[in-house]
């Protein structure tokens, strides 16, 4: 088993790309990871069960990670990364979701810690 890593995400950027791009970097294709922080900009979606097509909402204000968790797997050979997303707006209301592409960073902390053991690779399953 390999330690985890805490590391600081990069303001302005997208969530998930830069997560990729640390897991490229440290040549991480299998893992978990929880995190903290808060987004400028937040896309969430949601996958109703009978379309099987996400649905998408984008939150332009700025909320707070109360909490993300996910894993790292791999998908055509790079880094991929699955993660859910609860977060706090301003009303003090709570949303949450699949963590979409378009997550901007306002700031953030990532534990990142890799699973040792065979590769998981994402692909399609048709049962879901």
């Amino acid at each position: 088993m390999h330690d985890s890593l805490l590391v600081r995400l990069p303001k302005g950027e997208d969530l998930l790309a830069a997560l990729v791009t640390i897991c490229r970097e440290k040549g991480i294709t299998k893992g978990h990871i929880s995190l903290i922080g808060a987004l400028e900009k937040a896309v969430l979606g949601y996958y109703p069960q009978d379309t099987r097509q996400y649905v998408t909402h984008t939150l332009d204000a700025g909320t707070e990670i109360l909490a993300g968790l996910g894993n790292v797997s791999l998908k055509d050979g790079e880094p991929a990364i699955h993660l859910h997303l609860t977060l706090l707006k301003g009303d003090f209301t709570i949303t949450g979701g699949h963590a979409m592409p378009g997550n901007i960073l306002f700031a953030g902390e990532a534990c990142i810690t890799p699973i040792d053991g065979p590769r998981l690779h994402r692909g399609l399953d048709t049962a879901t």
